[in-house]
This record gives C-alpha cells, structure tokens and sequence, in this order.
C-alpha cells in the first residue's frame, strides 16, 4: 500500500531534518557531573546548597511577615505588637535623621513580639533545663576541671565532612584516601588534580565542599586575615615521620580520610561454562575526612618533645624481681 503525496512529502522533510546516526554524536551537547548514583534517572537541574537556604529564607521572611501582619482578632499581645511597632517606627525614623546611629537597628521586618522571639531563641524550655541540670551536675562532680580532651575541643577547631555514596568500591577508593591523609589541603587538592583514577574528580569537589565549610560554619584558616601568624616558620614532625615547615597556624590540613562501604547499586548474572552462574553486585563506597588547624599538629609536636624528655635513660638489663617463674623445676 503506497502513501499519497502528502504523507511523502512529510516523510522526506523529516528525514532531511532529522540527522542520521553517524552525524548525531558531532552536535554539540551538554555534560553534567553526577555526585552521586542516586540521581540516576531524576532531573539534572539539581539546586545547590545556597539556592536551597535562599528558597528557605523567602518561605520563613514569608511565615513571619504574615504572623507580624496578621488580622485575625484580637490577642493577649496586642498591646505588645503595638509597642513594639511603635518603637521601629521610631527607631526608623530616628535612623533616617540619624544615619550613623542607627546603623544595625534594621532586623529585616522580623517580629519582634515576645511569643515569636521565644519560638525562635528557645523552642524546647524543658529540654534547655535538663540539659543544663544535666551540665551543672557534671561539673559539680568533676569540681570545675575540665578534661584534656574538653580543653582541645574549645581551643581547637575541627570539621568532620562525608560525602554521598560514590560509584566506586571501597578497595579502589581507600588507595586515594591514603594519598590525601596528613597533608596540607592545597597539596591534597594538587595529588587528585594530578590522578588518573576516575573518582579523583569527586574527591576534589569534597575537599573544597569541606574547605569552605569550614571558613564560612567554623572560622578556619583565617589566620592570615587576621593577622595570627607565627614570628618565624617552625620545623615539626608529622606523624608519618616527615619534617614540614609552619608559618600560618590556622592553615587547614587533612588530619582523617577514611571509607565506609555503601548501597549496593544492582547486580548482574555473570554466565559461567557447564550452565553454570553466579551474580555480580556493583558496589558503592562513601568518603569521610577531618579537616584541622595546624595548631594542632604543633600542639602534637611539642607534647612528644616534652614526653620524649621526661623519659627515662633505657637499661638493656634492668634489676626487677623474678615473677614469671618458679623456685624448682616442675618435671
């Protein structure tokens, strides 16, 4: 049964319009990166992290600015409301003929009535309580010393980052966790830039997801910004053995890297000879690293020099009593 004239003449425009195979792979065309496997099949416009705390910033701008606007009825806080919003418009006008005062006054349009400041200053009271019961008694029991590990945790910054399930095993993985653990972060950055394997990429991405965790959440790495520096460069030993020069105390460092073995992505039949087979499982491994200050490390460094001088002098045969064995022979 042959097609009438019009139905050859769309047949001919979509063949010259549609590529053939061979040509389709020189158009050009979009890669994007996958973090991880679970977006396999889900859209590519994936939100970042900053878009996500926007969105959530405009939904609770919005929340608030409805219950500071709201004309419900009457309430027990009116009165405060109406205080309280007194008081900005004069703090606003005061502002306006006061530029140089009334800088830092603005909250954004926030409510400032006494049951929307405590929702958000102290939404659990009597878990606050507890716990600080809970504090008070610790420390009543330990007579107001802190222990060493206490003492490192509020003069020592750290941040512990994992990354999501990669496409990878945990075998061929943990080779790079080795190239990146007790170095600085600019050269364990510079070792996966340089590598072959292909979930150098994905390392990457974490080591400068945990970096700018650290500087914006924790305060890290700021040392020469605000100026604590250290009057000369000092030698230490790290703990692999090797000798590496400080200068900025807060300069960042990867202290940890570890793996830990993830979801199973699938499985396939592997066929075998005789009619026999046997089930191929493609395996998935996640990454975890420790980010520290160098301070750290100098403050390892010293306390192995302070212990190796309180030592004693080695004896090869030292004079302690026989304990291990008896007076007479037992056969």
């Amino acid at each position: 049964m042959s097609l009438n004239l019009p139905a050859r003449r769309l047949v001919q425009t979509a063949r010259s319009t549609t590529p053939s195979l061979h040509l389709r792979y020189l158009l050009p065309h979009t890669q994007q990166r996958s973090i991880s496997w679970f977006n396999w099949g889900k859209s590519s416009n994936k939100q970042s992290p900053l878009t996500k705390e926007l969105d959530k910033r405009d939904q609770q701008k919005k929340i608030f600015d409805k219950m500071q606007n709201r004309t419900a009825g009457e309430s027990v806080f009116d009165e405060e409301i109406k205080q309280s919003d007194a008081a900005a418009a004069a703090a606003a006008a005061d502002s306006a003929s006061k530029p140089e005062l009334g800088a830092g006054r603005d909250v954004g349009g926030l409510s400032k009535a006494k049951e929307h400041m405590a929702r958000a200053l102290d939404p659990d009271p009597r878990w606050r309580i507890r716990w600080q019961r809970r504090k008070v008694m610790q420390m009543v029991r330990s007579g107001g010393r802190m222990t060493k590990e206490q003492r490192i945790r509020l003069t020592e910054k750290e941040l512990t980052l994992k990354s999501e399930n990669l496409n990878t095993s945990y075998k061929k993985l943990m080779f790079l966790t080795r190239q990146i653990s007790g170095k600085t972060l600019d050269d364990a950055l510079t070792q996966m830039r340089y590598s072959k394997k292909k979930t150098a990429p994905e390392i990457i991405y974490l080591l400068k997801e945990a970096r700018d965790r650290a500087v914006v959440s924790r305060g890290m790495g700021l040392g020469k910004v605000n100026g604590d520096t250290l009057d000369k460069t000092r030698k230490i030993q790290t703990k692999d053995g090797k000798w590496i020069e400080v200068r900025d105390p807060t300069s960042l460092y990867v202290d940890q890297a570890w793996v830990g073995i993830g979801q199973d992505r699938g499985l396939r039949i592997q066929y075998h000879a005789r009619g026999r087979m046997s089930k191929m499982v493609k395996p998935s491994a996640h990454l975890t690293v420790v980010l520290k200050e160098e301070k750290t490390r100098l403050r390892q460094f010293d306390e192995k020099v302070q212990k190796e001088a309180k030592a004693k002098p080695w004896v090869h045969l030292p004079n302690r009593p026989v304990t291990a064995q008896r007076q007479h022979y037992s056969w």
